[in-house]
Formats: structure tokens, C-alpha cells, sequence
């Protein structure tokens, strides 16, 4: 699965872990690898932090919702094809990954600042994105009647929509440290827009998946 900050990356880095998340979030991560540092981090954002009012903050939120329905479309799609082991992991770890996009938009959503570079604010009542939720609406009902070949081209299709460059642009933007690390590790792992494609056609070529 990618992931963003994985768990030895804070167990290297205690001081930043700890001067940025708190030390109760490290502590959590050492002595507890069932959660990963974005799931720590919205349990506590969601408890006791205060999210970004307004348009700025519903933009956040807005992102994290796309993330988390395209999470669960991937999570019925590893449900269809579950007599598939690859495809079954493949899209289990896209949804996984899809989650863990989410997570980061909502620590955003809390801890985003007003800056200057806060330029880019997408908004529900868009028509584009009116149309992009429609679509991953109508996507989600009929999953049920996919083939795997065409949830493959559907994943392909996600992987370059709309939906990535939203996160992608609303993650650039946040001047937050907190964010920032998230935004500055994220520059070196390899874009879902090119890494799906890549890993379905490897799968093809060893035959774990039908070509």
C-alpha cells in the first residue's frame, strides 16, 4: 500500500512527530502499529481540533468526501471480483490507499491557514463538480454489474480524474507545517494517475490478471 508518512518515518523522526502532532500521536504510533499516523491524526483533529470555517474549509471537507467514495467504490469492487485474489488486493489496496487521501484532506481541513496561496477553492454548488459527484454516484450503483475488465478501465479512468487533481491542487496549497509535511513527502512517491496503470499492466504481464 502507499503510503504517505509511514510508521518507521516517525519512528526515525521523534522530534519532528513530536513537535508537530504531539507526543501523545508518537507514543501512540510506537506502541500501537494497528493505526497509521492519518488515522491517529483524524481521530484527534476530530476530537478536540477546530476545522477551517466557510468556503475554505468546505473545499477540504469536499475533497475528502470524493476520496472516501471513491475508497468505497474500490472497496465493491474487491467485494465483486473476491474469486480474483490479484484484482481482490489490487483494489483492496486502492481503497486503502483512497482512505488514507481522505485522512489527509480532513487533517487539512483542520489545520489549513488563510494564506495567499489558498487560490483554489472548489465548491459543491460547482457545476463541474456537481457532475463529477453524480458520476461517482452513478459509478457506485453499478458496480455490481461490472466486468473486470471494465472496472479495470473505470480504475484507470478514476486514477486520472477530476477527483486527483482536486486533492492534488487543494494539497499543494496548504501553508500549515503540519500539512506541509504530508504535501513535501508526497512529491516523491509516484502519482496514482501513473503508478495504477503501471501496476494493472504488471499484473496483466505475469497473468494475474486477464490481458
Amino acid at each position: 500500500m502507499e503510503t504517505i508518512i509511514d510508521r518507521d518515518y516517525c519512528i526515525r523522526h521523534p522530534r519532528k512527530i513530536i513537535g508537530l502532532f504531539g507526543l501523545d500521536v508518537y507514543l501512540g504510533l510506537m506502541f500501537n502499529k494497528n493505526k497509521s499516523l492519518l488515522e491517529r491524526l483524524t481521530d484527534k483533529y476530530s476530537s478536540h481540533g477546530i476545522p477551517m470555517p466557510g468556503a475554505v474549509g468546505n473545499a477540504y471537507k469536499l475533497s475528502a468526501l470524493f476520496e472516501f467514495r471513491v475508497a468505497r467504490i474500490y472497496e465493491r469492487m474487491a467485494s465483486c471480483f473476491k474469486d480474483q485474489p490479484a484484482a481482490r488486493d489490487l483494489f483492496m489496496e486502492l481503497h486503502d490507499e483512497e482512505m488514507e487521501h481522505g485522512r489527509l484532506m480532513l487533517v487539512c481541513y483542520y489545520t489549513v491557514e488563510l494564506t495567499p496561496s489558498i487560490v483554489f477553492i472548489p465548491d459543491v454548488r460547482d457545476p463541474d463538480i456537481r457532475d463529477s459527484l453524480n458520476k461517482l454516484r452513478e459509478l457506485e450503483r453499478k458496480v455490481d454489474s461490472l466486468t473486470l475488465e471494465e472496472a479495470l478501465e473505470i480504475t484507470n479512468n478514476l486514477e486520472q480524474s477530476e477527483v486527483n487533481v482536486i486533492f492534488g491542487r487543494l494539497l499543494n496549497q496548504v501553508d500549515s507545517a503540519q500539512s506541509k509535511l504530508f504535501a513535501e513527502q508526497f512529491k516523491g512517491i509516484e502519482g496514482h494517475s501513473e503508478s495504477v496503470p503501471r501496476r494493472i499492466n504488471e499484473l496483466k504481464q505475469t497473468g494475474a490478471l486477464p490481458t
